[in-house]
């Protein structure tokens, strides 16, 4: 017997259609949710104090979180591997992996984040470099 389809079985529907189907479905909540996940996060970079979109990869973006939190909150920067520069005494920079640092300024006792930069364009920021 030959479905609707044009399958050829012998009960009431046919359960390769069926299973496309339902596996089609399930892709499709799948993309959703990733799609929601991905805008969920786009999203928490709005209560960001710098922007940290440019940083390539999330575990980056996290780290610079807590970091910036903690610095903020306790201004312990020696800490986190964190020193001041030489050419500027109110700038501090303090590393964010190998290839990222993160600037802050001390204004009175108080330091506000600047900038999230990669370690190359870090070194340019240097006068003289």
């Amino acid at each position: 017997m030959t479905l609707e389809c044009g399958h050829i079985g012998s009960g009431k529907y046919c359960h390769r259609c069926a299973d496309e189907a339902k596996a089609k479905k399930q892709k499709q909540a799948e993309r959703e949710e990733k799609s929601q996940a991905k805008e969920h996060w786009k999203q928490t970079f709005d209560a960001d104090a710098i922007d940290l979109k440019h940083l390539p990869r999330k575990d980056l973006v996290l780290k610079a979180r807590e970091l910036i939190t903690q610095i903020v909150a306790s201004t312990e920067y020696t800490n986190h591997g964190g020193k001041r520069l030489n050419f500027d005494r109110t700038m501090i920079s303090v590393p964010l992996g190998r290839e990222f640092r993160i600037l802050f300024r001390d204004t009175s006792g108080e330091l506000k984040p600047l900038a999230a930069m990669s370690h190359e364009e870090y070194n340019r920021t240097k006068p003289g470099a």
